[in-house]
């Protein structure tokens, strides 16, 4: 029986997550641009070590809340009636591949903020700091696209949620697909690092999530289900 308790627990879970990235895109303001010289860069980081160091630790409690959520919109979408064709279980795998990216992006940024300037300029860690930088935005924008659209497809194939829902989906996903682009382009704002992929590919993204939640919190599917039962 669908468990909607558990499933309004995931749409909290959600706006939780979603506050945490606010936090932790604010505490990353001072990470510096991809095209400063080595020693530039770990002035940066060393001026913003301790705001970027707890920016990569809240990765752990994001992604805590945002595993909890994609379990309970599993749920959500799998309780929808007609015959499931797997929409679900693809969208539960893509947010699985989001976590591990946003983990292993944080890994990368512990890497490249820990050590003290010296130490960054001589080990040469400018270059993981680049690979930060493409794994979290770039491809890393790839799973986010495929999340949204397998989701979004999922309510418009079984009403499960409102179709103005499904639709937000949809565009989030086309602009996360959009945000993979930036890997073509050397320099501007849609650069990977630029304002462009963040605009294009987390903005939407956060207002479904967002809108979801709501969705998921509001949900009063299952409850003449949950009425019966106890009735008899």
């Amino acid at each position: 029986m669908e468990n909607v308790h558990a499933e309004r627990s995931a749409g909290w879970s959600v706006l939780c997550y979603v506050a945490v990235l606010v936090i932790v895109t604010f505490l990353n303001s001072g990470m510096p641009a991809m095209d400063l010289k080595p020693s530039d860069a770990a002035l940066a980081f060393d001026q913003h070590r301790f705001a970027l160091l707890c920016g990569a630790w809240l990765t752990f409690p994001a992604v805590a809340f945002f595993l909890w959520f994609l379990v309970g919109l599993r749920s959500y979408l799998i309780a929808a009636p007609g015959r499931q064709e797997g929409l679900p279980t693809f969208a539960l795998i893509a947010g699985i591949v989001m976590a591990a990216s946003s983990l292993w992006a944080a890994c990368l940024e512990i890497a490249a903020v820990y050590l003290p300037p010296d130490a960054f300029t001589a080990n040469g860690l400018s270059s993981i700091f680049v690979a930060f930088v493409f794994v979290q935005g770039g491809l890393g924008y790839a799973p986010v696209a495929i999340f949204l659209f397998a989701a979004a497809h999922s309510m418009r194939r079984h009403d499960s949620a409102p179709q103005w829902l499904a639709t937000l989906g949809y565009v989030a996903s086309f602009g996360a697909t959009l945000a993979t682009f930036s890997i073509f382009f050397s320099y501007g704002a849609m650069a990977p690092g630029g304002a462009g992929p963040g605009i294009v590919g987390a903005l939407p993204a956060a207002a479904w999530l967002i809108a979801t939640g709501i969705v998921l919190i509001q949900n009063k599917r299952g409850s003449a289900a949950a009425r019966t039962s106890a009735a008899s």
